[in-house]
């Protein structure tokens, strides 16, 4: 239970709890496993509960009637999502998949909203939480429409490197990268167009690439 407590005490949205709350918080939720590449939900389903990712990492995506993916995000160890369900029993408004093996702490909504009457600060971090993802999927849409191939890419990259704030040797770092197969069906491109931009950024000394990292140029920027 003390595992489970750290855990919560570094998630941003429960940060200003007490041990003592973050105690009966971890005793209230539960812990569930998943394998790699498992559905933890499907857009359309009735959202009841929030999940902490404890460990392991998932993408949020739209799927076409084929069968095709568009990745909203992709987020790891210490990110929530179906914070919705906090706010409204509706449907879920996309599918999260793990991309590998994750465990993660669930919250019922009964559950949150009596932590909430006591503590409605968290309510204000669910709320500025949401709105900072709705930014994030406008900037998403203008740039599926603005941009060509180049920006989508950039921008993306950009956006990933900020979520993690590091720094290296003046370089923008994007660790735990997304497979080239994952970051073309972020920016809306084929596998193909995808590989031919990230080596013309290489190329152009932009980026660099490594087995788990993208190190962006500063001066790109």
């Amino acid at each position: 239970m003390d595992l489970c407590k750290d855990a919560l005490k570094n998630v941003p949205l429960f940060s200003d709890l007490t041990d003592q709350e973050l105690r009966v918080l971890a005793e209230t939720g539960s812990r569930r496993r998943y394998p790699e590449k498992t559905i933890v939900f499907q857009e359309g389903e009735l959202g009841e509960v929030l999940l902490i990712i404890l460990s392991g990492k998932v993408k949020v995506l739209l799927l076409g009637k084929g069968g095709e993916e568009f990745i909203l995000t992709m987020l790891g160890s210490g990110n929530f999502f179906g914070e919705m369900s906090i706010l409204e029993s509706a449907p879920r408004s996309a599918t999260v998949m793990t991309t590998e093996p994750c465990e993660f702490f669930l919250l019922w909504q009964k559950d949150l909203e009596a932590l909430i009457h006591k503590r409605p600060l968290i309510l204000m971090k669910v709320l500025k939480h949401v709105s900072q993802r709705l930014r994030q999927t406008t900037e998403l849409i203008r740039s599926l429409v603005m941009y060509d191939v180049v920006g989508r890419v950039g921008r993306c990259l950009l956006n990933l490197a900020e979520k993690h704030a590091g720094l290296a040797n003046g370089q923008l770092l994007v660790p735990n990268r997304p497979s080239f197969q994952e970051l073309a069906k972020m920016v809306g491109c084929s596998r193909e167009s995808l590989s031919r931009t990230i080596k013309t950024l290489k190329d152009s000394g932009c980026i660099s690439v490594t087995r788990n990292t993208i190190y962006i140029n500063k001066n790109w920027e």
